[in-house]
């Protein structure tokens, strides 16, 4: 499974390294350190977004009204005509 995960993956790798050549060249270590911090603290700001916009919609109307909308699951209702129960049944009647 891994194998076939990385055969997949290794083209689009290459690919996205290629492209990534053509328009910036190599990159110097210091292009590569902005554009690492740059990612870093992009991706940080989506994730400090979402984590604030969730909180602050702990509470409202909308968020306790799908909440209450929780119900118990019913049993579900089996045939009783079990075979194994009848013969049981039948050999504890045949011993007594």
């Amino acid at each position: 499974m891994k194998q076939k995960i990385k055969e997949l993956l290794t083209p689009v790798s290459r690919k996205t390294e290629n492209r990534l050549r053509q328009l910036c060249g190599k990159p110097t270590p210091a292009k590569r350190l902005v554009m690492v911090l740059v990612a870093f603290f992009m991706l940080a700001a989506f994730n400090i977004y979402f984590l604030f916009s969730s909180v602050k919609n702990i509470g409202k109307n909308e968020v306790k009204k799908e909440l209450m909308k929780l119900e118990h699951i019913e049993g579900i209702k089996l045939p009783n005509n079990d075979s194994i129960n009848n013969l049981l049944k039948q050999k504890m009647y045949e011993y007594e």
